[in-house]
């Protein structure tokens, strides 16, 4: 359960990251920078208008190599995380063989015969090849050696998200400095900076969950999805025609509804799903508020 819903946050990533990936100080986000918003702690950047500027655009984009060709040299890290992300929407998964190119036949016929969702499916796979097409000029050697580019810059930290920054941080031992930087996320009230702190808030609790006895015990990985659940609320765009679900349809089968409800539809059972409606709730009102001891920080 914990690993579905990892991959249902993170469909627009190749590598999964990992605490154990090499942190970068040279990629470091620096402290002010051209987002507006919220002031942060000293040291600390300003995450605000990410949503407006950034995540929302890609959502809703139906040319995904123009965000990427825009972003793709950035020295901003999430302008960077932008960039991949359009990239990673297409590739690996639309590489097709030398000489050939993507088909929508090539790219579904691995699709469970007889699915009821197959006629789903397929049509997300159809709006993401439509967004992806301006890509596939680019010879195929070109494709795989900057896929391979892409994935390992990734890996090394130089297109972190806020929320992948505070992860590689307290993955180095500074659980102090990592959840100022979660605070920082938090006041910033920024719906693209949020949820990027999921997997980041789930190593986090789970690490001190026996430190903080005072508080109410909460499922770490129900509290974790929940930042990507309260993002929704706050700002973040989830619809059906987002890329977010495009993906959560073409690659999981979860089609109906928005993003938020294929998130709760995933979970095992209608408790599960009632707890993770209760954090989400909890997230978006502690974040609105800048209640960060219930979040846990």
């Amino acid at each position: 359960m914990l690993g579905l819903l990892w991959y249902l946050a993170h469909l627009d990533a190749v590598p999964e990251p990992s605490s154990s990936r090499a942190i970068d100080a040279s990629f470091a986000v620096p402290a002010g920078t051209p987002y507006e918003g919220m002031p942060a702690s000293p040291g600390q950047p300003s995450y605000a208008k990410l949503t407006e500027s950034l995540a929302n655009p890609l959502e809703r984009a139906q040319d995904l190599r123009s965000l990427y060709e825009l972003y793709k040299s950035s020295n901003d890290p999430v302008e960077r995380n932008i960039a991949y992300r359009a990239w990673s929407a297409c590739f690996p998964a639309f590489i097709a063989p030398q000489g050939e190119s993507p088909t929508l036949e090539s790219v579904t016929r691995a699709l469970p015969r007889n699915a009821s969702n197959n006629a789903e499916r397929i049509e997300a796979y159809r709006s993401l090849l439509g967004r992806c097409k301006n890509f596939f000029e680019i010879p195929r050697d070109k494709l795989l050696a900057e896929t391979r580019q892409l994935n390992n810059e990734a890996l090394a930290g130089q297109a972190d998200t806020p929320g992948e920054r505070a992860l590689r941080t307290l993955a180095d031992g500074n659980t102090s400095e990592a959840a100022e930087a979660a605070r920082a996320v938090v006041a910033s009230q920024d719906a693209f900076a949020i949820r990027s702190l999921q997997d980041f808030m789930y190593k986090y609790l789970s690490s001190r969950t026996d430190a903080l006895p005072e508080q109410p015990a909460a499922r770490p990985d129900l509290r974790a999805l929940a930042f990507s659940l309260a993002a929704c609320e706050l700002g973040m765009e989830c619809g059906a025609g987002s890329l977010k679900a495009l993906q959560l349809c073409a690659n999981l089968g979860q089609c109906s509804g928005s993003v938020q409800e294929r998130y709760l539809q995933s979970l095992s059972n209608q408790a599960e799903r009632d707890i993770a409606q209760k954090e989400r709730d909890l997230v978006v009102g502690a974040v609105r508020n800048g209640d960060y001891r219930a979040l846990g920080l």
